[in-house]
């Protein structure tokens, strides 16, 4: 069922211009009555009913990059920075621009980017972050909202995307695991949904099923919210002595440098009692100590092939997924001397 700006209104008990307000990010509403049509909004699955024709008008060159996390956490986490490096060079000396559109919403998301597009602040977006059966992309697709998607989609899901070789990636890491002496290699994967967990752990259960090793699902383990170092460093401290396990493979350098800490603090020798492989091989991973045997993914090249995909779709030409591939850099964190 479609709802319109008047049902919003009817939900949240205001009116039909202060609605148009909030959606337009007015500062002359309150707190209390943005929450209540925010809240209206997200009950009713609303979305602004802008016709095509408007939308691509006055045709913009602003490329918006959407980010569903905190100002904080986008700082903070290195792949974004080189990802937009590349993304940046791919850009310059061109007409078009960077433009970033962030919400820690996903839902908020969908108004936050189509509202840039009407206003012609941008004319097209590279979405991080896709869950499976992502509500954004339908709605994307209804208002022929040009877009590229940083994630492969499930096999039920059509969209272009660039990415690089998770499932071979989580293959390698796993496999090098087991090469030096580990059997139970716990798995601290992304958040569940997300298309880079389900492909890195496609390859690790591949990885089990060529050594023969026996796949115990207490070894999985997804973090709830960011890949960041704290939930790292949290969930390999809950896990000793707990769960038994001789080896580490972390779906994130970032995640990777709190689960050494964790090691380290808790008096295990990182490497010889228990090594540890990240991915994304971002600079932290040459710099923590030990330093990090990790996954090595073209971030910067992802970033560049977004970009100029995206250019390619808002210009009308032909434009193909991209999947770059991936390596190991072997470093001290699965050493076993010393």
């Amino acid at each position: 069922m479609n709802f319109s700006i008047k049902d919003v209104a009817r939900t949240a008990g205001v009116s039909v211009a202060t609605v148009s307000r909030v959606l337009n990010n007015s500062d002359k509403v309150t707190e209390e009555t943005r929450w209540k049509v925010l809240r209206a909004v997200e009950t009713l699955g609303y979305v602004p009913n802008y016709s095509a024709k408007s939308l691509r008008t006055n045709f913009s060159r602003g490329i918006g990059l959407v980010i569903s996390h905190d100002v904080d956490y986008f700082i903070t986490f290195p792949y974004f920075s080189e990802f937009i490096r590349g993304m940046g060079q791919t850009l310059s000396g061109t007409d078009y621009h960077l433009v970033m559109v962030m919400s820690t919403d996903s839902r908020d998301d969908i108004s936050s980017h189509l509202r840039a597009f009407e206003r012609k602040v941008v004319g097209g977006v590279v979405l991080f972050d896709v869950m499976d059966n992502d509500k954004r992309i339908p709605v994307l697709k209804k208002y022929k909202v040009p877009f590229v998607v940083v994630g492969r989609p499930s096999l039920d899901e059509d969209y272009l995307y660039v990415d690089s070789d998770n499932v071979k990636g989580g293959m390698i890491a796993t496999e090098h695991l087991f090469k030096i002496g580990c059997k139970r290699v716990l798995f601290i994967n992304g958040p569940k949904g997300h298309s880079a967990s389900r492909y890195r752990l496609n390859g690790y259960l591949k990885a089990h099923k060529k050594f023969g090793v026996q796949v115990d699902k207490k070894l999985i383990i997804y973090v709830k919210s960011d890949s960041d170092m704290k939930n790292g460093y949290e969930i390999v401290k809950s896990s000793i002595g707990q769960i038994k396990f001789d080896g580490i493979f972390v779906s994130g350098d970032f995640m990777a440098t709190g689960a050494i800490k964790a090691l380290k603090d808790s008096g295990i020798r990182v490497g010889r009692d228990i090594p540890v492989v990240g991915f994304d091989d971002v600079p932290i991973a040459s710099m923590v100590s030990p330093t990090l045997t990790t996954v090595k993914q073209p971030i910067k090249d992802i970033g560049k092939a977004a970009a100029s995909t995206l250019v390619d779709v808002m210009n009308g030409r032909n434009a193909t997924s991209k999947v770059f591939d991936v390596s190991l850099v072997i470093r001290q964190s699965t050493s076993r001397e010393g």
